[in-house]
């Protein structure tokens, strides 16, 4: 493999460069110095939250690049760069859609915040870690004062069976995507890693043929299309792999700073 022409790493997080006890195994900041000596960027693409992703990287978050509520949001040095909204009219049938559904929770992602119905302490309890900054309210209906990037519907048996048929219609006008298992996810068409990660190419004229990702999971598909050096993991989603060019080990063997560890030995360091 020659990595020689490669100027940019991204990676999902959940299911890839974190284990399965959501930890960051602490190499990665002995390989991330090591990136930074051989001018690699660096950045990180998820759907939790932008204040969630700080909390893994507060030490260099002001260097790397943040594609967060699955590309709803980019951040860099503190500044956003883009934000991709949703209107309320979306929100408002998707609400009347899901909120009847047994074992199934809604969540607004904002810029800001995310927002739950109340009601659902266990609901809130379990998405705490990817949502530290949260607000409880009355009603999905009533519009707030943020701006909301992702629509995120939780179902605690199968998001694939039991959502995506009662709002796979959206598909037309919106970014429909299966996030996990349990997990679907609704933002405007631009509004994807893949998406995000071409803006961020952009910006630091990089091309597909200079970009390595990694990822597990569908809603990785995006950011899969606009790199040259597509990783899936040992334990992606089977679509996943089908897309993806090459294959790495687990996220709880450290697949990604294995390869990661071949880039910087091809090139010296």
């Amino acid at each position: 493999m020659d990595y020689s022409k490669l100027k940019l790493v991204v990676t999902d997080m959940d299911g890839t460069l974190l284990h399965s006890d959501h930890t960051l195994n602490k190499e990665f900041f002995t390989i991330y110095e090591k990136l930074k000596r051989l001018d690699i960027k660096f950045a990180v693409a998820s759907g939790r939250q932008y204040y969630s992703l700080l909390g893994d990287f507060e030490s260099i978050k002001d260097e790397i690049y943040f594609i967060a509520e699955n590309g709803g949001n980019v951040v860099h040095d503190e500044k956003q760069l883009f934000v991709h909204k949703l209107d309320q009219e979306v929100i408002n049938e998707v609400a009347q859609l899901i909120l009847p559904l047994p074992d199934t929770q809604m969540l607004l992602c904002g810029v800001n915040s995310a927002y739950i119905e109340e009601g659902h302490y266990e609901f809130e309890k379990q998405i705490a870690p990817y949502y530290p900054k949260r607000k409880i309210i009355a009603d999905f209906q009533k519009k707030l004062n943020d701006q909301i990037v992702k629509i995120a519907i939780y179902n605690s048996d199968s998001s694939e069976e039991n959502i995506l048929p009662l709002v796979e219609h959206l598909s037309e006008n919106y970014q429909v995507v299966i996030s996990g298992k349990n997990w679907l996810d609704i933002s405007v068409n631009n509004a994807n890693k893949g998406f995000a990660l071409k803006e961020i190419q952009e910006i630091l004229k990089i091309s597909k043929d200079e970009t390595m990702a990694f990822g597990d999971y569908l809603n990785d598909l995006g950011m899969f299309n606009e790199s040259y050096f597509s990783y899936a993991m040992k334990n992606a989603h089977p679509k996943l792999k089908e897309i993806a060019k090459f294959e790495a080990d687990t996220n709880d063997e450290d697949g990604v700073l294995k390869v990661l560890k071949e880039v910087i030995a091809q090139r010296g360091l």
